[in-house]
């Protein structure tokens, strides 16, 4: 860590180190006039960046639709010349920038890029040129191994934000191919150790913070699609599971925004709308069709996945639990509540006990995140509490028999609550 980088740590850290008590007021203001005023973020830097990989995009794409264009004209000793030669001239600049410019990062990133668009388009024209057989997965699944030693090598991290929807759109198409999707999981694990350091160090937050984006994203997608062959009995469980891990695990990273911590967002909202479905009488209808234990040891490749997210749940759970974090608690104990309830079946658990349940949980959270809210004078909070009970309402009148003129009246009467508590909010702040 460069010595801006650890003044800039440093006044980002010290407010939370007053209010802790480790430092006095006095302590902390000589150490501001000690170091003096916060560096400036180096926006130029990230913009050399961002156009450098946007121009190495550009230019492995323009070179691709440019061959792609001349490519029945030429003969085939011209084809396969051409073919290496993307792949040459982006070894040949990768190689340079990692001899010469390793500390640039707006090299190492383009290189990078080009780089990897080059590896792809060689082997589809080389493929292309001598008829080599094969499919589109096993293509998609070569060129985006190739891409991972570029991570590491050239520490650049626009591969790795193409190598996760790669990998993903792999499992998308093995699903329906009869792949063995379920070593998605690790193939997505291989740029992980890259993107943990970015986060520990504190470095290049806003890149770790769109590697996170691209992680949460594609790991849900994945999700679903290396158990597609028993979807309909694993999702809920799996998706609630998943989604807890998310929000207990990742909840807690010092990140000044909301927009850096994709994980907690997709977590909390993500099991806020499972649990809606959750109070559908058709979803637990479905249920008694595709029991979890009805596919038996055909499927122990899910059970042993699922295994793996609620026993990690679980244990973030108790963390949470021992530190009297109560909202994470009622997210974390979604997943073995329902699954639970899914081993119990409809003839231990009728399905109205279930739906009451389901409501009175989301209602319970809603009301907690709301209390929260008002406590803290976070609008954010407060908003997310009334979007969770209004969701719960509006879904009941959608399930019911209500006329449309009462469900109108009580619409109204939401979106005034929302208006009115928000308004309260703004006025307190105003009079602090």
């Amino acid at each position: 860590m460069s010595k801006r980088d650890g003044i800039t740590w440093l006044y980002r850290e010290l407010p939370e180190l007053v209010r802790s008590r480790v430092l006095d007021e006095t302590t902390a203001e000589r150490l501001r006039e000690h170091y003096g005023p916060a560096p400036r973020q180096r926006r130029k830097s990230l913009g050399v960046v961002i156009c450098a990989a946007l121009g190495a995009l550009l230019v492995g794409l323009g070179i691709i639709l440019l061959l792609a264009h001349n490519w029945t004209e030429l003969s085939r000793p011209q084809r396969t010349l051409l073919s290496f030669a993307p792949l040459l001239l982006g070894q040949a600049v990768a190689g340079w920038s990692w001899l010469k410019r390793r500390s640039s990062i707006a090299w190492c990133e383009g290189a990078a890029t080009f780089l990897l668009l080059a590896v792809g388009a060689s082997i589809a024209l080389v493929g292309q040129t001598y008829h080599i057989s094969g499919d589109l997965p096993r293509f998609v699944l070569v060129w985006m191994l190739l891409g991972v030693p570029l991570v590491y090598l050239l520490r650049a991290a626009l591969p790795a934000l193409l190598y996760w929807p790669g990998v993903t759109w792999w499992c998308v198409l093995g699903a329906f191919d009869r792949l063995p999707v379920m070593f998605f999981w690790l193939l997505a694990a291989l740029p992980l150790p890259f993107w943990w350091q970015l986060v520990r160090s504190g470095q290049r937050r806003l890149v770790a913070a769109w590697m996170a984006w691209m992680l949460s994203l594609c790991l849900a997608v994945g999700l679903g699609f290396s158990c597609y062959s028993f979807f309909e009995d694993f999702w809920a469980p799996l998706y609630l599971s998943l989604f807890a891990v998310y929000f207990l695990l990742f909840g807690q990273l010092s990140v000044p925004s909301a927009v850096g911590r994709p994980f907690r967002l997709l977590g909390s909202w993500g099991t806020v709308a499972l649990l809606l479905l959750l109070t559908l009488k058709d979803v637990w209808r479905s249920f008694a069709f595709n029991p979890l234990l009805g596919p038996g040891r055909e499927a122990w490749p899910q059970y042993l996945l699922l295994a793996v997210l609620l026993l990690a749940a679980i244990g973030l759970l108790t963390r949470a639990l021992a530190s009297r974090q109560w909202m994470d608690t009622l997210f974390g104990l979604a997943p073995p509540l329902v699954i639970l309830q899914l081993l119990a079946g409809p003839q231990r658990l009728a399905t109205g006990i279930s739906l009451i349940l389901a409501n009175l949980y989301l209602l319970f959270l809603g009301g907690l995140v709301l209390r929260d809210g008002l406590q803290s004078g976070g609008l954010p909070r407060i908003n997310a509490g009334l979007g969770i009970l209004s969701a719960l309402i509006a879904v009941r009148f959608f399930d019911s028999q209500l006329p449309f003129t009462v469900r109108g009246v009580l619409f109204i009467l939401i979106g005034l609550a929302f208006l009115g508590v928000n308004l309260l909010v703004k006025r307190r702040e105003v009079s602090v």
